[in-house]
């Protein structure tokens, strides 16, 4: 796509965005949960909400590399420190910043310690600093329940926790979900999932889905990081865990992991979105598949309850240069956007409908 394209079409997304929005922000605070607490002792005061709650998606995002070529002159951490922490998102900004939420997969660890990696084809690993990638980006939420989370075994994983927790970034994982809680007392939990639900696994996954109703969150999403790499269709790891997601009574859910875009369908009244792939992703300077998607979810709500909800597909490519990674997403227009859609329809029969610039390709979801 030529550049001048690229910014046309973030001038026309951007102006759609303000004037549709409306009072569209990131205000709204995150909980101090881990899942844990005693729901009757947790105290939070829930009010009943009327209005809509706008969350963008976003895939496998690996903010570093391999320690063996992610300073090299075509890594990640070189192109960050040429172009600044407002680069890798810069192109998504329309998105991110117009949103009241974006939750994106944080894939690796970020740490300024020399640890130990564990014994695996790929670890990825960036400075703790790398989390201001986020933030200039209004990235307010990662998940961290995917396999690259403890690349660098357990210490890995609590340095990047405390990496983002200095940076005001929420998150979740396998091991704790989050909440969020706008202005008006209106609560959304998120559930992450990792590889499959069996055994002890889900067992500590209907734990965490049964604490986010018990304190009152209207709604809760499950983002799953599952299925096999590079497959266009969902495998039954995957579907094993949208499975249980609706079972526990989860609203929407998004997947991610099998680095290309796979479709989405409805399941008993609840969208679910089986892999966004790739994104701002460090890991690799030239990924075999640059399409990917970012998803926005429109959730409506009348006196706390929910009301159905709106998803815009928004496809996108990893990179702005063929044939190679410059680590900046950027939204595809015309015949580039519609190749990404009907893969999303190859993948399960379902189509997303025509694309619009402004819009993305909409899906309206009635309530349950």
């Amino acid at each position: 796509m030529k550049r001048g394209n690229i910014r046309r079409w973030t001038a026309v997304l951007l102006a759609a965005l303000v004037l549709g929005m409306g009072n569209a922000s990131a205000s709204g605070e995150w909980l101090p949960v881990s899942g844990g607490e005693d729901p009757a002792e947790a105290g939070f005061l829930v009010q009943e909400y009327t209005g809509t709650v706008r969350i963008t998606f976003l895939g496998d995002c690996t903010l570093g590399g391999e320690e063996k070529n992610r300073n090299a002159a075509r890594g990640f951490n070189r192109v960050v420190e040429q172009n600044g922490f407002e680069y890798p998102f810069r192109n998504l900004s329309v998105l991110t910043a117009a949103d009241d939420l974006t939750v994106a997969n944080l894939e690796g660890v970020l740490s300024d310690r020399n640890l130990t990696k564990v014994k695996k084809t790929y670890n990825f690993i960036g400075p703790a600093a790398y989390t201001g990638i986020l933030k200039a980006a209004s990235v307010e939420c990662v998940t961290l329940a995917n396999n690259h989370s403890h690349d660098y075994d357990n210490a890995g994983y609590q340095d990047t926790k405390a990496a983002l927790d200095a940076e005001g970034i929420a998150y979740f994982g396998t091991d704790q979900p989050a909440v969020w809680r706008n202005e008006e007392g209106l609560m959304i939990g998120f559930l992450g999932v990792s590889g499959s639900v069996s055994g002890n696994r889900a067992k500590e996954y209907r734990r965490q889905a049964e604490y986010l109703r018990s304190i009152g969150c209207a709604a809760v999403i499950t983002v799953m990081h599952a299925g096999t790499e590079y497959a266009s269709e969902p495998d039954s790891y995957q579907h094993q865990i949208v499975n249980l997601a609706l079972e526990c009574g989860s609203d929407l859910v998004i997947g991610h992991h099998p680095h290309v875009v796979q479709g989405y369908e409805i399941r008993d009244g609840v969208p679910v979105v089986y892999s966004l792939g790739n994104c701002v992703f460090g890991g690799n300077t030239n990924p075999r598949d640059h399409d990917a998607l970012a998803v926005c979810a429109e959730l409506y709500f009348r006196d706390g309850v929910p009301e159905g909800m709106t998803l815009r597909f928004y496809p996108l490519s990893v990179s702005g240069e063929a044939g190679r990674n410059d680590y900046s997403p950027v939204l595809l227009e015309g015949a580039d956007a519609e190749r990404v859609l009907k893969k999303m329809e190859e993948s399960t029969g379902v189509s997303p409908g025509s694309f619009d610039p402004a819009e993305g390709a909409v899906v309206t979801v009635p309530a349950k």
